[in-house]
């Protein structure tokens, strides 16, 4: 007892040496608001975003998206791996046991033979054997506790996956939408248009307007007409590519509510407080583990150092058959000997087997890899602290180019208004002749340009919302 008691105080003494590496993130000393004008009571970012994108249609892409998407497949498929990865590095703590079986036959086909070694020989054998190694100095804990970080760092990934994939799809439906809207009202200018040039014909033929005026009818009808061609190139492409991102071929997408219902747009945007970010956005959090992971390393690189203790033993059950033992006696001695053809056995063999295995010189092998390690950790530390300034800045830029695309919404609307009813002015100044056509057809072309505009602009205002809730870490919550 005392002896078992002296060893355990001296395990532990020895252990102690050996201090963790500290796993930590630094502090960033992040700034507390964003820049820019944005509300700190709530964050977007905390919106699941089934409440966020509350279309029915929009949220059964993201849906299917989620579920079939190729990158959330293998951001899947890499949590897989570091999982089986942490399930070997573990298996280093248990046990080995493994079970042995030969049988070995040996003949000697020619030469001088000694009389006492056999012409043939037949040694079976079957046996179990076990090692353990004894984690003295916990390297082995240390390399699958970074193992198990790896794993979450991996995991974490996966959400920016996911947050990432609800962006692009949600991305792509707003731009198929405002596409939808922009199509419809050109059908609409094409058609007015149309009429025009056909009530400017008959004035034409009744002499009361010139050829000069018909001709500058058509090219008002030719200049949204050339337009139709490129919106249904860009309508089919937009839904090619979110065709792709819910996992299938190219296919026609179903619409739900127009652009102009989607997404309640927040006043002032809710983001917070700076410091949510780094529990609310995966990346980061990735980062922090990804410290973690190395510091590990760093712990199983300095305990190589130390000494190896490894505890084995074996069981074995063998037996041996010899013939053409002593095949020169003479016939009288001979009689008296049994060896020839008789099986020995079984027998039994036992043997414990421990090992300590202490580095004395590698060539600098292991102060080397310490040393690589460290490297990793610093600039597992220093990505961290980008990760964390790149994160503010894309807050901030967003937060900006939320509110900017705002006011700019607002005065394209004006203007938009304004552009509509120059173009009811024009037309009535030319009915009463008091101006050219050329005046109806500038309105016109800067109307057309305003509600293109205009619908670019609502389009700009909900992307800069969708950047803001993924800049947020909003997205990959289920």
């Amino acid at each position: 007892m005392k002896l078992a008691a002296l060893l355990a105080v001296i395990v532990q003494l020895l252990a102690s040496c050996v201090p963790p590496t500290p796993s930590g993130p630094p502090n960033a000393q992040m700034p507390s608001n964003y820049r820019g004008l944005a509300a700190t009571t709530t964050s977007l970012g905390s919106v699941p975003w089934r409440k966020l994108y509350d279309d029915p249609v929009l949220q059964d892409l993201i849906v299917r998206a989620l579920h079939r998407n190729f990158n959330v497949e293998l951001a899947y498929a890499a949590i897989l791996e570091a999982a089986a990865n942490l399930g070997i590095t573990a298996a280093n703590q248990s046990v080995f046991v493994n079970g042995a079986i030969s049988a070995p036959y040996e003949v000697i086909t020619g030469g001088n033979k000694p009389g006492s070694v056999p012409k043939t020989q037949f040694s079976p054998e079957a046996g179990i054997e076990a090692s353990y190694q004894v984690d003295l100095f916990g390297k082995l804990a240390s390399a699958t506790g970074a193992a198990r970080d790896q794993l979450l760092a991996t995991d974490a990934a996966k959400d920016t996956v996911l947050a990432t994939v609800v962006s692009q799809v949600a991305t792509a439906y707003f731009q198929l939408l405002e596409l939808d809207e922009v199509m419809a009202f050109t059908k609409d200018a094409v058609a007015s248009r149309a009429e025009g040039v056909r009530l400017m014909r008959l004035r034409v033929e009744g002499g009361v307007s010139s050829m000069q005026d018909l001709r500058q009818a058509q090219q008002a009808l030719l200049e949204v007409t050339q337009n139709v061609p490129t919106l249904r190139q860009d309508l089919a492409q937009t839904e090619n590519a979110l065709s792709v991102l819910i996992g299938d071929y190219p296919h026609a997408i179903a619409r739900g509510r127009p652009l102009n219902a989607q997404v309640a747009m927040p006043v002032i945007p809710p983001a917070g407080v700076s410091g949510e970010l780094l529990e609310r956005r995966p990346d980061i959090r990735q980062a922090e583990y990804t410290i973690a992971t190395a510091a590990g390393d760093v712990d199983v690189a300095r305990k190589l150092l130390y000494p190896q203790i490894t505890l084995g033993a074996s069981a074995v059950v063998a037996g041996q058959q010899s013939s053409g033992l002593y095949p020169n006696l003479p016939p009288v001695l001979a009689a008296f000997t049994k060896l020839n053809g008789v099986f020995f056995g079984p027998l039994g063999v036992f043997e414990v087997l421990p090992q300590l295995l202490q580095p004395i010189f590698n060539g600098g092998e292991i102060r080397s890899q310490i040393h690589l390690a460290q490297a990793d950790q610093q600039q597992a530390v220093i990505s961290y602290l980008q990760t964390v300034d790149d994160a503010f800045e894309e807050v901030s830029n967003d937060i900006v180019s939320y509110n900017q695309s705002r006011a700019r919404t607002v005065q394209l609307g004006l203007y938009l208004a304004a552009s509509l009813d120059s173009v009811r002015l024009a037309k009535e100044r030319y009915e009463a002749g008091y101006t050219s056509y050329l005046e109806v057809l500038n309105a016109l072309t800067r109307s057309y340009q305003a509600q293109t505009d205009f619908a670019q602009a609502r389009l700009n205002e909900r992307l800069a919302l969708v950047q803001l809730y993924l800049a947020l870490g909003g997205g990959w919550q289920s």
